[in-house]
């Protein structure tokens, strides 16, 4: 019986949310990764699928360069660079513009190494409330806690424990009420190992993350991930992941694009609006 309680009380201890993402940003690694995955859009009629190559310095600093099926490699041509909020591409004029990241661009969520940045977006997302602060986490050379004493805090409303593809995790967010007619925001977070699992923002989209493995520097990176809005499903599956070394920083400046986006290879495609909609704002 004692076992049991004690096991209960283990489960249900929820720790500061600051803790929950430091851990987590931990789980990031550290250094240039270039990753290579496999993208598949679909309506629930119609699919199509190419490749992506990223390369990451964090979530900040990224460039995208998508492989599309041969037949089709002189009329799609996608490439972006990632700089200090802004992301670069080239225009059939092949001069250099840049918008503002979109505030649902989803490859950040995985990539954060600061918790304050991490935070930040959570903010922002409307997942957490902006008023609040966050609990700090205990110090074991604090002067305000003595070593006799457990550190105690005020329970934060916007952490629960949760549930996603049948695991135990930390949700971060307002639970959704009954009176409400949309799911609120929110990220869940898996409760042992620290990693995202899943990711709702306001406007109802959804990332769910699965079958994280590890790789060099402390990478710990979903090999699938399933992004679903309104009928549209688009799955991202690991080919490869490699970590980089050298100097890498020329090839996230905005000079180094190769060549201009251009979308005419899927004109005639009924996935058009889709994968159009799907760069607008994911990526």
């Amino acid at each position: 019986m004692w076992s049991l309680f004690l096991s209960f009380v283990l489960w249900a201890y929820i720790p500061p949310s600051k803790m929950i993402l430091q851990r987590t940003v931990e789980n990031s690694g550290s250094g240039v990764y270039a990753i290579d995955q496999e993208i598949e859009f679909s309506n629930g009629t119609d699919s199509l699928s190419w490749r992506e190559i990223w390369l990451v310095e964090n979530d900040k600093t990224m460039r995208l360069t998508v492989a599309p099926p041969k037949d089709q490699a002189d009329k799609i041509k996608i490439q972006y660079v990632y700089e200090s909020g802004q992301r670069w591409s080239l225009n059939l004029a092949k001069k250099r513009e840049s918008q503002k990241i979109s505030a649902d661009f989803i490859e950040r969520w995985f990539h954060f190494r600061n918790s304050d940045a991490l935070q930040n977006a959570l903010i922002q997302n409307q997942i957490i409330p902006e008023s609040t602060s966050m609990a700090p986490i205990p110090s074991a050379n604090s002067k305000k806690i003595k070593p006799t004493e457990e550190f105690k805090y005020e329970p934060e409303n916007f952490v629960r424990l949760g549930r996603s593809q049948n695991v135990v995790t930390y949700a971060l967010g307002i639970p959704t009420s009954v009176s409400e007619e949309k799911l609120t925001p929110g990220l869940w977070i898996e409760q042992d190992l620290f990693l995202i699992r899943k990711i709702r923002w306001t406007n109802q989209a959804e990332i769910t993350a699965d079958d994280h493995a590890p790789y060099a520097k402390g990478l710990l990176f979903p090999k699938k991930r399933i992004l679903r809005w309104g009928p549209n499903t688009v799955t991202m599956k690991v080919l490869n992941v490699v970590s980089r070394s050298g100097k890498m920083n020329s090839f996230f400046q905005p000079q180094s694009l190769d060549y201009a986006t251009n979308f005419e290879g899927i004109q005639s495609s009924p996935l058009k609006s889709m994968i159009e909609e799907f760069y607008a704002r994911f990526r």
